[in-house]
């Protein structure tokens, strides 16, 4: 009786060990499929299995995946998720993934390394690899390392790569390029910004756009005159070496197209400290406000000089091309050329002229 006693008591702790032992070893399974949860080949132990491969006919949950998973609708993940993983809406990870995320509407993961792939957002606290977006990516934590592209919005702690938009990209430091359709905004910049319109930095020596407030930059806002009679005011603002041009004016020569709007981009070339070569790309465009317009495209080569520590005179040649619907503005055409051609309804000519001018610098 004893025996059997000890033998019933043995077999119980024996079965306790047992139990005990599975609880605490981590849930593995090689395949799962859901159909949503928690109607899966795991049930309701679905978030605490870690699977190689998973399978949703809707939606699914496991504790990490490894390898690969589908769903038509989202791919939830407790802990970590690596692979390759396509969603019809979204996939969404708790702390990190890496591989490949193929979503219709949103990737979610904490650091990522690999491709993210959406139509709407990538969210990443820390992202190494490639951001690909139809609207935005955003990487919140320290650096992002590689590449975003978006149809709308980038934003990241740091970049150390290239981030491109159709509208703005937003980051504290960046090592690389900045490239969007309407405004980059940065803290220091060791690389280039192109915006179809603005750039913002505090440090930045190569800004590409319209206006750039670059706090250890330059702006200045001056006067110029050119050979075909067009005195513009500008404003000039960027960098120690590139910087953008916009302004207006009026000329006086043209038949009836007197409104000049003027843009453009420029590079320094610093000499001495008073001394430097101011090179500008301009386009201007002579108007009446009405269908016929003055088309005026030149690049001067300008010394500079410091009058004053804030006021430079500069002044140079140019070559230039000029196309004109408006045949009555022959005279305001230079004699010299380098090449024309006339017509009974457009005039057209590429000629060597100037472009001088002062400005204020602040």
């Amino acid at each position: 009786m004893k025996r059997k006693l000890k033998l019933s008591v043995l077999f119980v702790l024996v079965v306790a060990a047992r139990l005990f032992a599975q609880e605490g070893e981590e849930k593995k399974a090689a395949f799962q499929v859901n159909f949503f949860p928690p109607l899966s080949t795991q049930g309701v132990q679905a978030s605490d299995y870690t699977n190689a491969v998973s399978f949703s006919i809707l939606g699914g949950v496991s504790k990490n995946i490894t390898a690969f998973s589908f769903s038509s609708l989202g791919t939830y993940v407790v802990n970590d998720i690596s692979g390759v993983h396509i969603a019809g809406l979204g996939t969404y990870a708790g702390n990190n993934g890496s591989g490949f995320m193929l979503s219709g509407l949103l990737n979610r993961t904490g650091d990522f390394n690999g491709i993210g792939i959406t139509g709407l957002v990538n969210l990443a606290d820390e992202m190494s690899g490639l951001q690909l977006s139809g609207l935005c990516n955003l990487s919140n934590g320290a650096n992002m390392h590689g590449m975003q592209f978006s149809g709308l919005v980038n934003k990241a702690g740091g970049v150390n790569g290239m981030q491109f938009s159709g509208l703005a990209n937003v980051a504290n430091d960046v090592n690389g390029i900045q490239f969007s359709g309407l405004v980059n905004i940065a803290k220091n910049v060791t690389g280039l910004q192109f915006a179809g319109l603005v750039n913002i930095a505090e440090k930045n020596d190569y800004p590409v756009g319209l206006v750039n407030i670059i706090k250890d930059g330059e702006m200045s806002v001056g006067i110029s005159y050119n050979e075909i009679g067009s005195t513009v005011v500008a404003f000039r603002s960027g960098g120690r070496i590139l910087y953008g041009i916009i302004g207006v004016g009026y000329n006086y020569q043209a038949d009836k197209e007197h409104f000049v709007t003027e843009a453009g981009f420029g590079a320094h070339i610093p000499i001495f400290s008073r001394f430097r070569i101011n090179n500008e790309i301009r386009l201007q465009s002579l108007s009446d406000f009405s269908d016929e317009n003055v088309l005026h495209a030149g690049l001067s080569i300008m010394p500079a000089f410091k009058i004053l520590p804030q006021w430079e005179i500069f002044g140079g040649p140019s070559i230039n091309y000029m196309n004109s619907g408006n045949t009555a503005n022959d005279d305001m055409f230079p004699k010299n050329n380098l090449w024309k051609k006339y017509t009974d309804d457009r005039l057209q000519q590429v000629y060597i002229g100037f472009s001088v001018g002062t400005h204020f610098l602040f």
